[in-house]
Order: C-alpha cells, then structure tokens, then sequence
C-alpha cells in the first residue's frame, strides 16, 4: 500500500445521508477512524451546502481532505525531522564488481540472491550487466518468496544479452521490488559466466549471508547497507533456496538503487487509525486540517448567502481553534512517533555527532 492509498479513508465526510443534501454516496460514510468532517463545529452538511458556487458540498469535502493529507505530510515531516535523520544514505550504484578473471563452474542456472527485510525499504533494478564466454541472448528471471507461493512463474522476464568475454550493459525498464525478503536474479546460458565478486572484502567488512542474523553493514560496495547478496547456481530452480552461496557474482551486475519510504512512518497497511495512539493523532491532525480548508473555502465563496455575510467571524475563530488542533497533533506525533514503524529513520545524535563505522 502506498503512502497515497493508505490515507484514502482515514477520516468521512459524514456519517449518514442528510436527505436536504443532494447527491450523496455511500462512500462518503467510509471512515478508518470513526472521525467525520461535518462533525466538526460549524462543518455541518447544510451550512456547507448553503454555501454554493462553482463546486458541490461533496467536491469541496474531497479537495479539503486531499489538501489536508497533502499538508499533513509535509508539516509532520518537517517536524518529525528535527529529531531524526535517514537510517541508512540512499544507495545508486552495482551490485556485483567490475573485474573478473576466469570463469565459474558449469550449472543449469547462475545469478545473484537478494535478501532485505528494512521495512519500508526498496530496491528499483534500472539496468544489467552480464559478463559470458559466449555471445547470446538469454533471459533473466526475477523470482522471490512470493513467487514460491503463488507458483513456479518469475515475477518478472527480462531479456537481455552478453558479448563473449566482454561486459554487455543492458538498460532496462526500471522493476521496483520491496524489500520483503528474499529476490532470486538467474538465467540459464550456453555460455560459462565469469568470476566477478560481489564485494571486495576489504578493510573491516567481510562477506556474509545469514538470514538468521542480517548483516547489514556499512562498507565500501555501500550496497551492503541495505541487503546481503550472494552467488547462486544449480539445476532445479524449485530448491532455489536450497543452492550453495558464494561470494561471486556469477557474471552479474544489477545496476539500480536502494531507498526508503520515509513517509511511510506515517501510514502503511499496519495503520490502526481507530486503536493506535499515534495513528488517531494522525488521523484528528487530518481531519482539523481539512476542517481549516473548508473554512477558507467558505469565506472565498464568491456566493453571497446569509452564512457567508454574517459567518465570517464565526468561520475566522473556528480555522484559528482548527489550526491550534492541528498544530499540537503535530507535535504530540513528532515527539512519541517511534522510529520501529519502519525502518527509514533514527533517532539524531542528541549532541550532533554522525558515528558510522570507518572502513580502513
């Protein structure tokens, strides 16, 4: 789920139909949180639809909450990060190293095995670099342990092709995976791949692979950050798991980038706006903020009616009582908001230092 979609429903318009309200839908009623715009003071149905002009009670209701989540991500954001930082740097670059000397032992199928499970992390694969003994074409099949669950089929097919005893780049379109797990990279060729490694095992970082521990750890590849990778071959793809891994990177550079929703700490699919104390700030922040739209959308109508001539002080002490609301949700969220709901940010050094492990 998506930081856009997860927001869809957090707050309703209104609860049930007014019947003095004309064209109103079901959905109108969805609420996560049990909040609803017109149960705001002033907000309700039939003082917003006196108002008139060019858009409906309903239009004006659904760009208010747009307009709010929108505005709400960035204040929170802003506020969220004052006291936390990005975990890890965003990463665009190789998995999989330039050089290479002879060529690996024969097999059905080589590649690269991805594993990360930084919840809200990403990996967009953007290109492939393959270096074979031969000239040909071949395809590359993505599989991951979803593919294990719902059939043999890979997630996705790419075709690419290598240049005898030369690195072939090859530009694809950019494949998005989350970071959930484990991502098989494989192809089966005529020709033999060559031995180019996946680190350079140097300074105080060493290869490891190790789903039981992760060891994510900085290092110069950079990669390493962010996942464990490990060279793969063997002959039946259905025991994938059960390969032998090495070090090298049976032939294979990925060319991509690792990233991190950071915005996701605010709303995923584990959102609980109803029972979470955090996501019901989110979801009260939203709904004053979309209170405070409203009420500027009135006072702008270029409609003259009796709420907007005599309304306007009433509608100036209810944005300002809106935006003091929305103000200390966001700060309430900002201070207990915990860093685990994904795993994008930490908490700054309280006196300013960055500590990162040196690599000699």
């Amino acid at each position: 789920m998506s930081i856009f979609s997860c927001f869809d429903d957090v707050i309703g318009f209104t609860r049930k139909e007014d019947l003095c309200v004309e064209d109103y839908d079901s959905s109108y009623a969805n609420s996560d949180s049990g909040l609803y715009i017109d149960e705001l003071q002033g907000m309700s149905l039939r003082i917003l639809d006196a108002v008139g002009g060019r858009d409906s009670i309903w239009d004006k209701m659904q760009n208010a909450r747009e307009n709010a989540i929108n505005a709400f991500k960035v204040d929170a954001m802003r506020e969220i990060l004052k006291t936390k930082e990005p975990a890890r740097k965003k990463f665009i670059g190789d998995i999989g190293g330039k050089s290479f000397t002879t060529t690996v032992a024969n097999a059905t199928y080589h590649g690269i095995r991805v594993y990360s499970d930084i919840r809200g992390g990403s990996f967009t694969l953007r290109g492939v670099t393959i270096i074979l003994n031969t000239t040909e074409d071949i395809n590359l099949l993505i599989y991951s342990d979803e593919t294990d669950e719902n059939g043999a089929a890979p997630l996705h097919t790419i075709a690419i092709s290598s240049l005898a005893g030369r690195p072939k780049y090859n530009a694809i379109t950019p494949i998005e995976l989350s970071l959930t797990g484990n991502y098989y990279f494989v192809y089966e060729s005529v020709g033999l791949p060559y031995n180019n490694y996946l680190t350079c095992n140097c300074g105080s970082y060493k290869w490891c692979f190790n789903i039981s521990n992760p060891c994510y750890k900085y290092s110069r590849d950079k990669w390493t950050e962010w996942a464990m990778a490990a060279g793969v071959k063997g002959d039946d793809l259905s025991v994938r798991d059960d390969w032998g891994m090495s070090r090298h990177a049976m032939g294979l550079r990925l060319h991509g980038d690792f990233g991190c929703d950071t915005l996701a700490i605010l709303c995923s699919d584990y959102s609980d706006w109803a029972g979470n104390m955090i996501d019901q700030a989110i979801a009260w922040a939203v709904l004053y903020k979309a209170g405070s739209f409203l009420s500027g959308y009135i006072m702008d109508s270029d409609e003259v009616n009796r709420y907007t001539l005599l309304g306007v002080e009433g509608l100036t002490a209810n944005m300002v009582y809106y935006e003091e609301r929305y103000k200390t949700m966001i700060e309430f969220i900002a201070e207990n908001i915990d860093e685990d709901r994904n795993e994008c940010l930490k908490c700054k050094d309280r006196y300013g230092f960055s500590i990162q492990s040196q690599i000699l």
